[in-house]
């Protein structure tokens, strides 16, 4: 096969050699050299240390094994060179591939000493070539082409991922399982192995107790959107404990107390209580009364936390009534469960007082109540139906306010169970349900923020808020502690909350006030003309008329923000025209804000924006603007020049292209030194534009149609690295640091008045 220069060469060259199509088949898997036919490929120039590169090999098993992917049965060390194959049994270190390596897979592996390799091939020879040829190409059944795991609590996740990928329509207790079960009985996937038969082992422990900080992770796909719940972190259990402690240390004298977590999971919150202790000396543990709606997690809640609670929600198993994986008498929003006898003995007890310490679930319902789901939880529940009853009472009195899970557990929990001085609510919740909702007006008396990555989410800001019993009608910002790091408690700053009233819509025109209309075209989200879509309400077309932007609801959320040519698909925006562009531009620019702190990103963002400042921000001419430059320098500014099926010709004027209405207001204005320094990029960037071969002189080009339709590359394959190839480097390099430059340009020019006139709050 020659000498060869390079590894990749000869890793071709390799399986060239024997047929196998590494183009087609999935071969160049997950870093590793190659993974086929039951065999994990390391291939070297040379081999001068066979454990150094068989526990490289290794590694890359580990961590396919903790990913919920099959194990090749065969370790196969290639030296490229001397047209040497090292093979190696994987099942003889089945230890070393169930050991967490948290370092690069080549390095830090010299000290390893590894057993003798059970073949040594020289490809090279006939004989040799052909056995290794039956090894690679041979037709193996499946008990021969892996080695079986062992399920642990490092790897579940990733197997219970793909069993839900593999069978869409399976359930949790197909895969987990619970065999202790005294009224159900579930053998599971893990238990008793079909679909991964002989690719994991059975799990042979009596219960699921060592998933319990997993089981949120475990739920099917249908369920994960369903129950909405996400896994509370200790250090993050911790802290919130305090704001409990300080809640019991403020009940009234001579008075009993029972902390009530109606979704309380496998009991993490709960689990930090245990050997802590009030001022009277009880432990707090066994004032707690815990239910959870899931069925695997309340037999996870029960073992671990049954015999120290005082009570659980049902008392036993021989008491649950189980549907689909659920519970149904434990269902927090039913009207069974806010009547339980085991809860309302002490609600009727003016000498007890109540500690709500919750992490409800979040999820929009909406999605749940238009299917036919069987479970309850897809089902408008009882307290779903009272908050219906009173929406107009509430500062958002839209419907998706009482979808929302998360906001009928709020709501619920200070209706039926905050009911006089000295009861309080430790809540664990986005913020949404108290900046814009506006369900409940109860006083805050201390709050922190968590970061949402640690809670098995994506990163993003979760409230934990000490509610008391107090109304604060006027309180329109809360100050809270964030907490970064949940290893590094220290690492804290304090950061502000307000509430928003009022969206952008405040700021839409008239459409009828627009001059000499006739019907339009519609654009799509990629601003091009839209096709075959079924359309909402009417496009108009004027002279007047610049663009279309959407910047819908208070969420800093891409879908909530676009800005194109013609009229929006979904028609709930408003027309940009040639005397309001000015006054739109920020409404695009403030759903652009650069998010970097965690409390800053996702859905539980807690910045939203808002037209609560009124029309303050169009008195300033500087500001106005700094976000026109923003807006015709933005990727996301997706107006095009183009030609409709109209036959009009569509040109993009907010973009400073020659001759466009932006550029001609930039004309008026002095720059200062950042500004310019945005502009000469843009004149660098325009220059190497009109030099393509896709540029249109007829059309006036923005930063995002630039991009799209001049910037143009060649994907290269190589293996199974995929990489561009620029036809024009220089303006692809421009391009880059465009982006760089304005997002600076964000931070030092706009975001500070984006604040002032609470266009963002």
């Amino acid at each position: 096969m020659g000498i060869f220069k390079t590894e990749r060469e000869g890793q071709m060259a390799f399986f060239d050699n024997y047929n196998i199509d590494y183009i087609n088949e999935p071969v160049l898997v997950d870093y590793t050299d190659g993974i086929y036919n039951g065999n994990i490929f390391e291939f070297k120039l040379t081999i001068s240390n066979l454990n150094k590169v068989l526990l490289q090999a290794i590694k890359y098993l580990s961590k396919m094994r903790i990913k919920g992917e099959s194990i090749p049965a065969n370790i196969i060390l290639v030296d490229l060179n001397n047209q040497k194959a090292y093979i190696y049994n994987s099942k003889d270190y089945f230890n070393e591939i169930h050991t967490l390596y948290n370092d690069c897979a080549s390095k830090n592996n010299k000290s390893f000493v590894g057993n003798k390799p059970k073949h040594i091939l020289n490809y090279s020879k006939n004989k040799d070539s052909d056995t290794l040829k039956d090894l690679l190409i041979k037709k193996k059944d499946k008990k021969n082409l892996y080695m079986p795991i062992d399920i642990d609590e490092n790897c579940i996740r990733g197997w219970a991922e793909r069993y839900y990928r593999e069978l869409p329509n399976a359930k949790k207790g197909d895969f987990i399982g619970d065999e202790k079960g005294t009224k159900i009985k579930l053998k599971g996937e893990i238990r008793e192995p079909k679909h991964f038969l002989y690719e994991i082992n059975p799990y042979t422990k009596e219960t699921n107790e060592k998933f319990k900080y997993l089981m949120d992770c475990l739920n099917d796909r249908l369920n994960k959107k369903d129950l909405g719940a996400f896994y509370t972190p200790i250090p993050y259990c911790e802290k919130a404990s305090e704001l409990v402690i300080e809640a019991i240390n403020k009940i009234p004298k001579d008075n009993d107390y029972i902390i009530l977590d109606r979704c309380a999971g496998t009991g993490n919150l709960e689990r930090v209580l245990i050997n802590k202790f009030d001022k009277n000396g009880d432990e707090i543990i066994n004032h707690c009364i815990v239910g959870t709606y899931e069925y695997y997690e309340y037999k996870v809640l029960f073992e671990t936390l049954g015999d120290k609670v005082r009570h659980i929600i049902p008392p036993t198993e021989s008491n649950v009534v189980f549907q689909s994986g659920m519970i149904n008498n434990a269902d927090a929003m039913s009207e069974e469960f806010i009547n339980n006898e085991l809860i309302t003995q002490y609600i009727n007890n003016k000498k007890c007082s109540i500690i709500l310490f919750e992490n409800p679930p979040y999820r929009d319902a909406s999605g749940a109540n238009k299917t036919n789901e069987s479970n309850s939880i897809s089902k408008k529940s009882y307290v779903y139906e009272e908050m219906s009853k009173v929406k107009e009472n509430f500062q958002n009195t839209n419907i998706s306010t009482v979808r929302d899970l998360n906001n009928q557990f709020v709501w619920s929990g200070f209706k039926h169970y905050i009911r006089q001085k000295g009861d309080s609510y430790i809540l664990l919740s986005p913020a949404k349900w108290w900046k814009n909702c506006g369900i409940v007006k109860n006083k805050c008396i201390k709050g922190h923020l968590y970061n949402r990555k640690y809670f098995h989410a994506h990163e993003s800001a979760i409230t934990c808020v000490w509610w008391g019993f107090e109304k604060s009608n006027n309180e329109n910002e809360i100050m809270l502690t964030a907490y970064k790091d949940m290893n590094n408690m220290n690492d804290n700053e304090n950061v502000k909350l307000k509430k928003c009233y009022n969206t952008f819509s405040s700021y839409f025109i008239d459409k009828k006030t627009i001059k000499n209309q006739q019907i339009g075209i519609f654009c799509e989200n990629n601003g091009k003309e839209t096709s075959g879509r079924k359309c909402d309400g009417s496009s108009i077309y004027s002279k007047d008329i610049i663009g279309y932007v959407t910047p819908k609801g208070f969420l800093l959320d891409p879908d909530n923000n676009n800005l194109v040519r013609c009229t929006h698909y979904n028609n709930r925006g408003t027309y940009v025209t040639t005397n309001n562009y000015l006054f739109m531009c920020p409404l695009f620019v403030a759903k652009e804000l650069p998010r970097e702190k965690f409390y800053e990103k996702g859905e539980g963002c807690i910045y939203y924006t808002t037209s609560d400042g009124g029309t303050k921000y169009t008195k300033d001419s500087t500001f106005l603007l700094d976000c026109l430059i923003y807006t015709c320098l933005s990727n996301q500014n997706k107006c095009l020049s183009f030609k409709g099926s109209d036959k009009r010709v569509y040109l993009n004027e907010l973009c400073f292209d020659k001759g466009t209405i932006a550029s001609k207001e930039l004309a008026q204005w002095k720059l200062d030194d950042e500004q310019a320094a945005l502009i000469d990029l843009w004149k660098k960037i325009y220059k190497e534009a009109i030099k393509t071969k896709n540029y249109k002189n007829k059309y006036k080009y923005g930063v995002y149609q630039i991009t799209k339709e001049l910037n143009t590359f060649k994907i290269l394959q190589k293996g199974s690295m995929i990489e561009r190839k620029y036809d024009y480097p220089v303006l692809n390099g421009y391009l880059e640091v465009l982006v760089s430059k304005l997002r600076s340009f964000y931070k030092t020019h706009i975001k500070k008045k984006m604040f002032k006139y609470e266009l963002l709050k």
